[in-house]
């Protein structure tokens, strides 16, 4: 069996809506590489889109999985509370910034998340309105979908999506406090009163939006904000979380407490997990029975999780997320002075971002795309992100090792000659 055997049975028995970033089919995977099923080995700079922070397969996952199966696998939290969903959820109350009383609840996926935080502003506030940011991607379930940003592939087709959503321009390091309590005071004077809304959900750094990380000013401008209106600030951490920015969490960064914090993806090592912790004012007063799900906090997931934290804290991953930003960093800006191509580079910690642009700075997502397609050819798996796709975005395992980073660098490097020497043959 081969990979082409299982491409053509992907397209014969899955929608081709389920995107693809490539035409590999994996075999194994061990940290930071996986193998495909025709032996071939890949150094992953993509981490299962940000949720392989503690690597594939680490030993002490592996292990806590084994373990529980051999216990239950899902007896369903609501008939029977078990250990692993209660540990887990005293374990984020500790962790995650603020030093009020804190509550967590388990769902399965981010997007899943993301719907049960709005569910919990809006009963909480007894208001409706909901602001999100141009950029944003907060899932793809109707709630998720209507606060995420891009129209193209996400939105278009569906129909009519949740109302009392509105966007204003994410608040980035490309914009100064002034000029986002400008965009603030528009959006009140003509969309919507500030009394009527519920809440503010913002991603500490943009994911899907470009790898584009908040400006500290205007964050703390939101808290203020939130502070003075009564209105929930949820921070949606589910790709920055659990080191990945070069701390625990990203708001870490911008000295600012969400009400609510979403997490996700690396939270369990791939498995399927999502938390939302929050404030216990918020849910005190919701009925018993309106919030839940029939395999949230599934027994195996939770296991997988607190192995996972466990690693992040013993094996320092924080800090290795800022070494290998830094590296990573290094290694593009030395390249920025070879290849015209290269722009702006930027993020927290190991969540980097680079833009690829023409002569005339404008975003060039065709030759990201060919870079992409030969740093694949050699070995490298790459994802792009952005308005304009043109933003390569790292999310390497932070158990990475030094010679597999140094041959990542290598590949790329030869990758990139290989897309100049493509540039001056177009355009001589």
């Amino acid at each position: 069996m081969d990979s082409t055997y299982l491409w053509n049975k992907r397209l014969t028995h899955i929608p081709k809506a389920l995107a693809n970033n490539t035409q590999v089919a994996v075999a194994k995977a061990k940290s930071a590489i996986l193998t495909d099923v025709n032996g071939k080995h890949y150094i992953d700079f993509a981490g299962g889109i940000g949720a392989m922070n503690v690597g594939h397969n680490h030993p002490k996952v592996v292990e806590a999985i084994c373990q529980q199966a051999q216990n239950y696998i899902q007896p369903c939290f609501h008939i029977m509370v078990h250990e692993p969903y209660i540990k887990l959820a005293e374990k984020l109350n500790h962790l995650t910034p603020g030093d009020f009383e804190k509550q967590t609840m388990l769902c399965n996926s981010g997007a899943e998340a993301v719907e049960n935080a709005i569910k919990i502003a809006r009963f909480a506030t007894k208001k409706s309105a909901i602001i999100c940011f141009n950029g944003a991607f907060h899932g793809r379930t109707y709630m998720g979908l209507s606060l995420t940003s891009k129209v193209k592939p996400y939105k278009q087709g569906f129909g009519s999506l949740a109302n009392d959503i509105y966007r204003i321009s994410y608040p980035s390091i490309h914009q100064s406090l002034s000029d986002f309590k400008n965009n603030w005071q528009t959006l009140i004077n003509n969309q919507v009163a500030i009394e009527d809304i519920a809440a503010i959900i913002i991603e500490p750094q943009l994911g899907e939006g470009g790898f584009i990380p908040a400006n500290i000013e205007s964050m703390q401008y939101i808290r203020q904000l939130c502070n003075q209106h009564g209105i929930i600030m949820i921070a949606d951490e589910i790709q920055t979380g659990f080191c990945r920015t070069g701390k625990l969490f990203a708001m870490e960064h911008f000295h600012v407490t969400p009400d609510i914090m979403i997490t996700g993806k690396s939270l369990a090592a791939g498995m399927p997990l999502s938390a939302i912790t929050m404030k216990k004012s918020l849910t005190d007063s919701m009925p018993v029975a309106s919030l839940g799900g029939t395999n949230s906090g599934n027994p195996l997931a939770c296991a997988a999780a607190l192995a996972s934290i466990e690693i992040f804290e013993t094996e320092n991953l924080a800090q290795k997320a800022q070494t290998i930003g830094q590296k990573v960093k290094d290694f593009f800006q030395k390249q920025k002075e070879k290849h015209h191509f290269i722009g702006e580079i930027r993020g927290l910690g190991a969540m980097v971002g680079v833009s690829f642009v023409d002569q005339n700075g404008r975003p060039n997502p065709n030759l990201l795309k060919k870079l992409t397609t030969n740093a694949l050819d050699k070995g490298l798996i790459l994802l792009s992100c952005g308005q304009d796709k043109n933003i390569l975005r790292t999310l390497m395992p932070l158990t990475i090792e030094e010679d597999q980073l140094q041959q990542a660098f290598n590949i790329l490097e030869e990758a990139m000659a290989e897309c100049a020497l493509h540039i001056n043959h177009a355009t001589s």
